[in-house]
């Protein structure tokens, strides 16, 4: 299935052939057709791979007592990590899964939306804790969120190899720093205090202060 989806990934659905993944895998065509009676089944089987770890993944964080800004931080981690480490199986579900038969494909299509009520359940849990901003789309902003994660399936290996960690953390700031409530008016320093705070100083100094 690995060398099959790298297969996938590098001709696409249609280029990819049998005897090609077989080589690869240093077997007889045969040997493939006896596990997989097609390759439409063999992409059927690398997609819900891919999407069903997926789901259990964010499942588990999800359902885990922790705070919001952690699950989110571990959220992505766990996203990103088969996208860089294991890219081949996810670049198959991504932009292959369209090219298998509609009552194959519908399965996993359900697969992906439960992922994205996952998504959507945290930022709810985020929201009813006050930590996420009620103003947000949350439907836009979970599609936003996965379609800056997915993009990495698409990055040249000079920047898969910042890594993993690096990444990840790095996706994380910008997500959570979008997301958080703003701050009350009482935690924020008015513009008032900040001026009348730069004339005393500026009165004790004998000058203005830049």
């Amino acid at each position: 299935m690995r060398v099959a989806a790298d297969v996938f990934a590098e001709r696409g659905f249609r280029g990819a052939g049998m005897r090609e993944i077989a080589e690869r895998c240093g077997v007889k065509p045969a040997a493939l057709y006896y596990y997989f009676p097609s390759k439409a089944a063999m992409l059927e089987a690398i997609c819900n791979y891919g999407v069903t770890q997926f789901v259990e993944r964010l499942a588990a964080i999800q359902s885990a007592e922790m705070p919001i800004e952690e699950k989110i931080r571990r959220a992505v981690h766990a996203h990103l990590e088969p996208l860089l480490e294991r890219r081949f199986y996810v670049h198959a579900f991504l932009f292959q899964r369209r090219e298998l038969p509609p009552e194959v494909r519908r399965p996993l299509d359900v697969q992906a939306r439960n992922y994205e009520e996952l998504w959507h359940a945290l930022l709810v849990e985020g929201q009813t804790l006050g930590a996420i901003a009620r103003t947000i789309d949350r439907k836009v902003t979970v599609l936003a969120i996965l379609g800056m994660c997915n993009a990495v399936a698409r990055w040249s290996d000079a920047a898969v190899d910042r890594g993993l960690d690096a990444v990840s953390a790095a996706f994380s700031r910008l997500i959570i720093s979008g997301l958080l409530a703003p701050r009350t008016a009482a935690a924020r320093p008015s513009l008032t205090l900040i001026a009348n705070n730069r004339r005393r100083k500026g009165a004790r100094t004998g000058g203005d202060t830049p």
